[in-house]
Formats: C-alpha cells, structure tokens, sequence
C-alpha cells in the first residue's frame, strides 16, 4: 500500500514533525523566558517545518511523485504493537490543515498573548497541544491514538484554566470532565476491540472479524463514537464547547475550534470505514447518525443566530459545522466522505480567520458584543474582506472551498438514497434535503453577523480604529486567501481523497 522507504527517510518525514516540536516544547521554557514574546517566532518555524513535510508529502501524492502515502513503522510495546504513523491521502491534508493553522497561530499568538504572564509556559502547552493533534491524525494504532487524544486534552484545559476569562477555572474543569468521559468510553471500546479481534492496528481489525462477531463490533463502534461525538460537541453532548470556545484565550479558541474538534470527525472516517466496514454501511447506524447530525446542524445554526457575543456565535456555528462533518461520515459514498473531509479543511481555515478577527476586536476595542460594533469596513477592509470569505464559505458559496465540501456532502447522501430499497432511500432522501435546508441558517447568521459588524451605524465607543498589528493580520489573510485558493482548484485534495474512498467504498 505505500512506497517503501529507508528509515532515515521515514524517520525524517513523520516521526520527526512529532518529536522535533515535543522537544522544543521543554526548550521553549528557557527560550521563553529569555526572549519572551518574540520566543513565538521559534515556535512558529517549529511547527512550519511541519506544515512543509504535510504539504511536501500532500502536493507528491497529487503529483504522483509518491504513491499512495508514506508509511513509518516502529517497534514499541508487548501486546500493543508497533508504533504506526501514515500519512496518506486522507490524513497528510489534514495533518497539514493542523500544522499551518498551528503555526499561524503562533504568530498570532505574538500580538494577542504581548502581556501574558508565563508566556514560555504557555508556548510549551501550545506545541504539546498541536503534537497531540497531529499524532492523532498519523498513528494507525488504536492504542497511540487514544494517548494522542488525552495529549490534546490535558495542554488545552491548562491554556483554558490559566489565561483564559470568565469563571475560567469552573469552565476549564466542564470541558476536562466532558471530554475525559468521552475519552473513557473511546478507551472501553479501543479494549473490547483489542480483546474480541487481537490487535490494535486499525488497518488489521476488519481481517480478524467473523460473521458471528458483528454484535461485538456494534459495541465497539458505539463506545468508540460515543467518545468521539463528545469531542465533536455533537447534541446532545455538545454543552461544553460554547463556554470554552468562548472563554478561551483567542489564540486558543482558533485552534480548539478550527482543528481540534473535528479531529473526530476524521477518526470516525478512520477507524470505523477501515476497520468496521460491516458496521459503517448498516442501514440503522447511518440513519441514527445522519438524524444527531441534523438535529445538530439546526441547532448549532439556529443558536448562533441569536447571539450577541461573537465568540459565541462562533462557538455555536462550529458546533453546526460538526453536523454537516458527522452527516458526511454518515453517507457511506465515496462523495460524501470526500466531501466530510474537504469541510474539514474549510472550516479550519475559515473558522481561524473569524476567531482570529474576534480577538482584533477584543485587542483593539476591548469588547465582544456585535451591538458595540458597526461601520468597521472603511477603516478594516483587509479584515471586513477575510470576515467576508470566510463566512461564505461556511454558507457553502462558491467558489470557496466550503462549496465543494458541502455540495459533495449533499450529493453523496443523496446518491447513497437513490441505490438502496425504496423505503430506506425515501428516508435518506428526506433528511439529505433537511439538512440542505440547514445551509440557508449558516447564510444567515453569518451575514447578519457581517452587515452589523462592518456596516451600519458607526458607533461612539469606536474612535479610532484601524487594521490590527501585522502579526495579527497576516495570518488572516494567509487563510483566507486557502479558502479561496483551493475553493478554485480543489482537485489538489480530493483527487487522493476520492483514491482513498473508493478502496473503502463497495
């Protein structure tokens, strides 16, 4: 299935974009404390280099150069296995999502974090936290995946608890106890699968499942996504993402949102279509999902239209855009899955932009409430023109690339109800067109958000305004610019998506 490579070669390329930036976690301290705010710097070209091994191994399979992904493999405990990193045409994209939208934030960071006390500290927990992301998207071994997932949690919740705002310590502690019972029950379904089918290798499971097993993988599945839709704030589970998307430092919150919680998303797409394809194609566990997606999508949308705290509302539109990634895992179609992880990828990049801008406001006009906000786009363009981008691509505009993940999304669900029975695919078809109903409330929320923010009466309380500071700004438009770029030409990513689907797809 991948290229054979020398170790070093190997070594260089994956393992390497993880222990490089684990290491200059611990050197940072000393680094941070001496240089302070510009020790972001350092930690920006750490985790650059990351982003240029994702984007070198994602451009050469779309070239050809390599086939079908780079695979590293190393010896590491008894009775768990080896130590399995791939980076292949669904993961390398997203590991690369992850990479640049960390070291973006970084920059970010500089401005936003400029009077922050323990700055080195907080860059440490930054670099665990992005390590943690990664490794969750490269390991293969359901063991190494779960450790992965506890490493995000444990450098979030201290980002959250120490410099976050608000009852902080209160919210930080309901977003620890939430996604640590989720961790448990994806660590019960990991066990039952290691003891029922021998292995932790994602790739080995599906080989090692009889026919009369299928119940005990049903378990499996349901603890396994159980703790993953608790990571993706799916409702009903979903009560501690506003509180700590809103209250967490800006910085953080792009990150949280953007890359972390759809994290889930793509597991889901990897664990359950490799290794539990019997399940991942029953008619019953597609509709149940594709309901708590729906249900989701409304409500997250719905919610974010009422709010007056933009980081809010940001925070309830990602919990939204978790229903439309969960209802593309849901499609079983190579279109949909195609599409769950091109979405993806336009939420990262759109969902850091306006997080990003919301801590503009709060650097430079110490408020978050859109109706303390109005008449900022003569002053702001370059941030009225990012805000605008990005928001469209969460409604699904073309040509940005939110469209292609949404339009893939809706046309491999509906393509999975057209070839099954009548009755099932009459069902499918119904919530496939609810859930393109739901589209329109993204629209709205996001430009009545836009209109009031940018247009309008200009107020008192905004005097003087301006641009943010570069490090603030670049980043923004660096992502936005993304959505727009691969909204053009999105072949760049789907073609290996599609490759990879169809293997999984009958």
């Amino acid at each position: 299935m991948v290229v054979k490579k020398k170790m070093n070669d190997q070594f260089n390329l994956l393992l390497q974009s993880l222990i490089i930036p684990a290491i200059f976690s611990v050197l940072i301290l000393p680094l941070g404390k001496a240089y302070k705010q510009k020790a972001g710097w350092i930690v920006f070209l750490v985790l650059l280099y990351a982003t240029g091994i994702y984007g070198y191994i994602t451009l050469s399979l779309f070239t050809g150069f390599i086939k079908d992904g780079i695979k590293a493999s190393y010896v590491w405990a008894p009775y768990i296995g080896n130590l399995t990193l791939l980076a292949d045409g669904l993961s390398a994209p997203i590991a690369f999502t992850i990479a640049l939208l960390s070291a973006l934030i970084a920059i970010y960071s500089i401005g936003y974090m400029a009077e922050a006390e323990n700055i080195e500290v907080y860059y440490s927990l930054y670099l665990l936290y992005g390590v943690g992301m990664l490794g969750t998207v490269l390991t293969t071994n359901l063991a190494a995946f779960f450790l992965f997932f506890e490493l995000m949690l444990i450098p979030s919740w201290a980002l959250i608890a120490v410099w976050g705002t608000g009852p902080k310590e209160a919210i930080a502690f309901k977003y620890f106890m939430f996604t640590e019972a989720g961790a448990l029950s994806l660590l019960a379904g990991i066990l039952i699968t290691r003891f029922q089918f021998g292995t932790f290798e994602i790739f080995d499971i599906a080989s090692k499942i009889a026919p009369e097993m299928e119940k005990i993988a049903i378990i499996s599945v349901a603890l396994i996504l159980l703790g993953l839709i608790v990571k993706m704030a799916i409702f009903p589970l979903h009560t501690w993402l506003p509180d700590a998307h809103a209250e967490a430092p800006t910085p953080i919150s792009a990150l949280l949102s953007p890359a972390m919680i759809g994290i889930g998303g793509y597991a889901a797409i990897r664990i359950i279509y490799t290794a539990f394809p019997m399940v991942a194609f029953n008619y019953n566990f597609i509709v149940a999902i594709s309901v708590l997606a729906l249900i989701t999508m409304f409500y997250g949308a719905s919610m974010a239209l009422v709010q007056e705290d933009v980081k809010r509302l940001l925070a309830y539109s990602s919990i939204s855009q978790m229903g439309y990634l969960l209802f593309g895992v849901a499609s079983a179609s190579i279109l949909g899955l195609t599409g769950a992880a091109l979405l993806y990828m336009s939420h990262g990049f759109a969902k850091a932009v306006l997080f990003m801008v919301s801590g503009i406001f709060i650097h430079q006009f110490h408020t978050r409430k859109i109706s303390d906000l109005g008449g900022l786009a003569a002053e702001m363009p370059y941030t009225a023109t990012a805000t605008l981008i990005s928001f469209l691509s969460l409604a699904g505009t073309p040509p940005l690339l939110g469209f292609w993940g949404e339009l893939f999304i809706f046309a491999g669900a509906m393509h999975s109800s057209l070839i099954n029975a009548v009755s099932q695919g009459l069902t499918r078809g119904v919530i496939t067109m609810l859930a393109v109903i739901a589209s329109i409330f993204t629209a709205g929320y996001g430009l009545k958000a836009f209109r009031r923010i940018f247009f309008g009466e200009r107020k008192q309380n905004l005097k003087i305004t301006s641009e943010g500071p570069l490090t603030m700004l670049a980043p923004i438009i660096i992502l936005a610019a993304f959505s727009l770029i691969l909204g053009i030409y999105p072949t760049l990513i789907s073609k290996e998506l599609g490759a990879i689907f169809s293997q999984l797809i009958p």
